[in-house]
């Protein structure tokens, strides 16, 4: 026996009732409140609803919420918002409660009064339906294999009113570059993304059409929307290249005047973004519904939805900060002679404060010291923040006089440092021993710091009078 022709096949198809499938285990039933979980009123419109479910996109997405439960909280609202949106659906919840569905949304085979429990329902041993659909029940949905043999897997279809097949086009996402400050990354910012994108044509409204004509059955294909092929013998079937699968066609003179037939056109688009606190470079924001709407007219049995807007983040270094996961490091330098002897620094933080610390004598280059909460925010919270490091840089002395090259050649030789340099006759010029000596002959009261400072500057001031 010869096989239809897949688009015999097809038109039959198109006029089965959509099938439920059959399981034969037992389904959990739906553990959570679609309206809690939106956070909306049961006597909410579908503008709320899809506001609402907007809202909690952008808040939950695991892209930008890095929280444990992020992810599960993200299907519970994409689950809540596929089940309030269709109207059926939505419908059954209201009279049944969580019993009419599984976990999972779909209907619970369990329960009679949905239809899933019992196949011998209004008369139709193949399953539920005025249409008789000899394939319903079998764990697959027959018209499902059309649908995607004839509209392709990026495609969703669905019925139109229960006589024809919608089927649903989603544009392509677009992704941007936008870069940020350093400081804006912290704490976060909202900016302004200006872009080109794809979108439904003003003048038509996306049905390529000018105003009161109407699309004309294809020539080629003759509403079909398949060409057929007699190759060996055999009927092949393929996409109408005339028409695309549609069937039907604009003809030139009817086309509209902006978009040619095309249903869309380039515009320049503008969106806010804010972006969280804390964001790190290279993240990626989604603004839904934000991208190309696809190169496809509006009508009875094509509708359209808009790609993603993903905004690749980028954030400009800077010059005092640098970022290390949760924490802040900046690097600070100090004499080694504040290193020897210990003293204070100040040190400027992120928010723009100065922050005073104290060193101790001795304290080695490379030596960290931390400044608690002035960090990066944790989880996006402004109030929970890491660390600021500030890490010391010990920068040695650069005698620039001969005074500074005598102190730091007598400095070398009371430490007993064979290995520094000597300015030539140091030791005949400036008696390290007599000076030495001359410090031992002085009374214990007299040893104070202030006292020495004084004492060897007047021998150094000799000491450099006699140089000259």
């Amino acid at each position: 026996m010869m096989p239809l022709p897949r688009v015999l096949l097809h038109q039959a198809a198109r006029t089965w009732a959509p099938a439920r499938h059959f399981h034969a285990s037992a389904s959990r039933l739906l553990d959570f409140d679609p309206y809690k979980t939106l956070g909306i009123d049961k006597s909410a419109d579908q503008k709320e609803v899809k506001k609402a479910y907007y809202q909690l996109v952008k808040k939950y997405h695991p892209d930008v919420n890095k929280e444990p439960d992020a992810e599960k909280k993200f299907h519970k609202i994409q689950e809540s918002y596929e089940l309030l949106s269709d109207k059926d659906k939505r419908a059954q919840y209201d009279q049944f409660g969580p019993n009419a569905f599984d976990n999972s949304g779909n209907a619970n085979p369990n329960n009679p009064f949905t239809g899933g429990g019992n196949p011998f329902q209004g008369g139709n041993p193949f399953g539920r339906g005025a249409g008789g659909n000899p394939f319903a029940g079998m764990g697959f949905d027959f018209e499902d294999l059309f649908k995607e043999a004839f509209t392709g897997g990026g495609q969703r279809g669905r019925r139109a009113g229960g006589s024809g097949f919608v089927t649903e086009h989603v544009g392509d996402n677009i992704e941007v570059l936008k870069a940020i400050s350093f400081k804006d990354a912290i704490f976060g910012a909202k900016t302004t993304i200006n872009y080109n994108a794809v979108d439904t044509c003003h003048t038509c409204s996306g049905s390529g059409l000018k105003a009161g004509k109407q699309k004309k059955t294809c020539p080629t294909c003759h509403g079909s929307g398949q060409s057929t092929h007699i190759i060996g013998g055999f009927h092949m079937a393929s996409t109408c290249g005339t028409c695309g699968g549609s069937g039907v066609v604009i003809p030139s003179s009817d086309q509209c005047g902006t978009c040619h037939g095309r249903g869309v056109e380039e515009v320049p688009k503008s969106t806010t973004v804010e972006f969280p606190p804390g964001v790190a470079d290279g993240s990626r924001l989604r603004v839904p519904g934000a991208g190309d709407a696809p190169f496809v007219t509006k009508d009875a049995y094509n509708q359209t939805r808009h790609g993603d807007l993903i905004v690749r983040v980028s954030v400009k270094p800077d010059p005092k900060f640098t970022r290390h996961g949760n924490n802040l490091v900046i690097k600070e330098d100090i004499l080694m002679t504040t290193a020897a002897l210990g003293g204070e620094i100040v040190v400027p933080t992120i928010d723009g404060q100065n922050v005073k610390l104290k060193v101790r004598p001795g304290v080695q280059n490379g030596r960290k010291l931390t400044i608690p909460e002035k960090g990066v925010p944790i989880n996006r919270n402004v109030n929970n923040r890491g660390d600021l490091e500030v890490v010391l840089n010990v920068k040695a002395l650069v005698p620039e006089t001969p005074l500074q090259t005598a102190l730091l050649e007598a400095l070398a030789d009371s430490y007993g440092d064979k290995n520094a340099k000597r300015t030539p006759g140091h030791e005949s010029k400036l008696d390290v021993d007599d000076i030495e000596k001359d410090i031992a002959d002085l009374k214990e009261k007299d040893c104070h710091p202030s006292t020495l400072r004084n004492f060897l500057g007047k021998i150094f001031g000799g000491h450099k009078k006699d140089q000259e």
